[in-house]
């Protein structure tokens, strides 16, 4: 009964300690990923603590028209169309944390076993950082690289992620459907589910910068202002430092409260990141003369995850058949837009321009 107890003594320290790991995990995340940070900086990284069958994101796509009056006139409560609701499947990760008992022999006692349980838990931290990230920018780009407007697919159950980047701010506005709804659809001949896209013409930096510009104000129509985030690819990033120094634009050169090597575009920041695809080649296949700037706003794309299940840790559990004990991390959620429109993706960007 004594080693029994001390089994189970020490397996009780094992989950305990990686739940404390655990409860920092989110912040470690977001804090690594910009698009995540920036939802979460703008509280568009929302906790549920109930799931639907689908995640639910309202949307509005016509304001209720006002008119002027004067005295006895009547006035118009005739009730208004142009609230509706996009859907999103809900989508599930994991990542285990296994331990052997060659491995527990060779750390004996509780700092070492301690030490080493620390030393798998980032290795898994590091794994769930890579694949969101690569996940959300690149699809399933990850598997096949010319995939990148379709969910990632795993390649070993067939289960699929989040819909990516690629395919909520795409380079076809109005094909497919996104959220349950077609991206063609209209009211009064205006298109109001499609992102905003165009493929640069700039062949200087001075018409780099007005194409930047007029992206800056298409995104900018409608109510909820300007957007608030800018990710590039590392090309597009040094092109844009360049265009900045060439025609002296240092005000607003940095935001020092944005925890990534970043630049300011109108005051809000642009930051870089290795995966952002070549979306006009459709290919995760970085090209030297066709980069790509997403212009997000972060009160129209959120991800909602399930409270209780947010990067949540199981308890150690060691199967009858093997000599180890393996843990997994848990999360579900899913990301979507409510205002496609308020989004842009400028690309087919010459990262080769020198004046």
């Amino acid at each position: 009964m004594g080693s029994t107890s001390e089994t189970r003594t020490y397996d009780a320290l094992l989950s305990t300690t990686l739940e404390n790991w655990a409860k920092g995990l989110e912040d470690e995340i977001t804090s690594s990923n910009a698009f995540f940070y920036m939802l979460k900086r703008s509280r568009s990284w929302i906790g549920l603590d109930a799931l639907g069958e689908r995640a639910k994101f309202s949307l509005r796509y016509k304001n209720t028209p006002a008119d002027s009056f004067a005295g006895y006139d009547i006035i118009d409560t005739t009730p208004q169309d142009g609230i509706t609701a996009a859907f999103f499947p809900w989508r599930q990760l994991a990542t285990s944390l296994s331990i052997n008992g060659l491995e527990e022999a060779q750390n004996s006692g509780e700092y070492r076993i301690l030490d080493l349980l620390e030393e798998k838990a980032n290795q898994s931290k590091d794994g769930i950082i890579e694949h969101f990230n690569k996940a959300i920018l690149q699809g399933n780009g990850i598997n096949t690289a010319t995939a990148i407007t379709t969910a990632y697919t795993s390649p070993t159950n067939n289960s699929v992620f989040v819909d990516p980047l690629p395919l909520l701010v795409g380079t076809s506005p109005t094909a497919g459907t996104i959220g349950s709804i077609a991206a063609n659809i209209s009211d009064g001949g205006v298109n109001w589910w499609a992102n905003q896209r165009a493929a640069d013409t700039g062949t200087n930096f001075a018409s780099f910068l007005k194409d930047l510009d007029h992206m800056r104000n298409l995104c900018s129509k409608g109510v909820g202002g300007f957007h608030d985030l800018n990710i590039t690819d590392q090309n597009t990033y040094e092109l844009y430092m360049a265009a900045l120094r060439s025609q002296n634009r240092f005000t607003d050169y940095t935001r020092a409260d944005i925890p990534f090597d970043n630049v300011a575009f109108h005051r809000q920041p642009v930051v870089w990141d290795e995966f952002v695809p070549d979306t006009a080649g459709a290919t995760t296949t970085q090209s030297a003369t066709s980069g790509t700037w997403w212009m997000l706003n972060s009160k129209n794309i959120q991800c909602k995850y399930h409270n209780k299940t947010n990067f949540t840790t199981t308890p150690f559990i060691r199967p009858e058949n093997q000599d180890a004990k393996t843990a997994t991390i848990l999360w579900y959620g899913a990301l979507g837009v409510n205002a496609r429109r308020k989004h842009g993706l400028l690309d087919a960007i010459d990262t080769t321009l020198a004046t």
